[in-house]
C-alpha cells in the first residue's frame, strides 16, 4: 500500500500563470479533463488556485479570480496526513510541493481515497505517466485481470507486472518487451500456471497490477526492459534476495 503522497500525486502538472485571461482558463482546463490548477509565479511556486466555479468575471485575469492561498501539501507526506487535511479542510484538492515550496504535482481526494482502500491511482488520459529514467509515458497501474487488459496498448511496447504495493519502485516483479502488450496481459491473466517456471512464480502472487508501454520501435523497447530488468535484479520485490 502507498504511504506518502509521492507515490500517488499526478506529477504531469498543468499551471496558470497569473496574467492568464480568465476567460481562458475554463477551455484549458476542459482540454486536460481537469477542475481545477493551481497558479504559479515565476518560480514555480503555487500562489492560489484556479477553478471552473471561479471563473465568473472573465474582464479579469486569473490572478484575479483564483482561490488564495493554494492549498498544498509535502510530496514527502503520509496518505493519511493528506486525508486529514482533505477531510478538515473540507478541500477537493490538494497542490503537492517539494522542499523549496515549488508545485511538483497534483493530489485529488479520490487519488486520497484510492490509496487508503489500495487502489491503483488513475489520472486524466491527457496526462500520460512520464518516466525520465525509460524516456517513455505509462499507462495507470490496473488490475492483472482479464477484464482489464483492454487498458493495455493493442500493439507493441513493454510490460511491467507489480506487487500490490502501488507505484513502479523497488515492487517489479516482471518486465517484458513484447510484439502486442494487450494480447500479453490477457495471456497472463488467463493462464498464469502454463508459463515458464520463474514467471509462474511471478504471477502466482496475489493482487498483481499491470503498467505498459506503447513503443513501436524494437530497439528502444528492448532498452526500456533492460533498465527496468537491472532495476528489477538490483530492488528484488518484497520476499525476495
Amino acid at each position: 500500500m502507498a504511504r506518502t503522497i509521492d507515490e500517488i500525486m499526478n506529477t504531469e502538472i498543468l499551471s496558470v500563470p497569473p496574467e492568464l485571461p480568465a476567460r481562458e482558463v475554463p477551455p484549458l482546463l476542459r482540454s486536460f479533463g481537469v477542475s481545477a490548477a493551481p497558479v504559479l509565479d515565476d518560480d514555480g511556486r503555487p500562489i492560489g488556485v484556479v477553478s471552473l466555479r471561479d471563473v465568473l468575471d472573465t474582464d479579469r485575469r486569473a490572478r484575479d479570480v483564483m482561490t488564495r492561498p493554494a492549498a498544498c501539501v509535502s510530496m514527502s507526506a503520509t496518505i493519511e496526513a493528506a486525508a486529514a487535511q482533505v477531510a478538515r479542510g473540507n478541500r477537493h484538492r490538494l497542490v503537492v510541493v517539494d522542499g523549496t515550496g515549488a508545485a511538483v504535482g497534483m493530489l485529488s481526494t479520490l487519488d486520497v481515497l484510492r490509496a487508503l482502500l489500495d487502489v491503483p491511482t488513475r489520472h486524466p488520459e491527457a496526462f500520460p505517466h512520464w518516466d525520465a529514467s525509460t524516456g517513455t509515458s505509462w499507462t495507470d497501474d490496473w488490475p492483472l485481470e482479464e477484464e482489464s487488459h483492454g487498458r493495455a496498448p493493442d500493439g507493441p511496447g513493454v510490460l511491467v507486472i507489480l506487487t500490490d504495493h502501488l507505484g513502479l519502485r523497488g515492487a517489479i516483479v516482471w518486465v517484458e518487451a513484447c510484439a502486442n502488450v494487450r494480447l500479453r496481459v490477457r495471456e497472463y491473466a488467463t493462464r498464469p500456471a502454463r508459463q515458464e517456471p520463474p514467471l509462474a512464480r511471478a504471477l502466482s502472487r496475489q493482487g498483481l497490477r499491470f503498467r505498459a508501454s506503447h513503443v513501436e520501435d524494437p530497439s528502444s523497447r528492448a532498452g526500456i526492459a533492460a533498465v527496468l530488468q537491472k532495476r528489477l535484479e538490483h530492488v528484488p520485490p518484497p520476499g525476495e534476495t
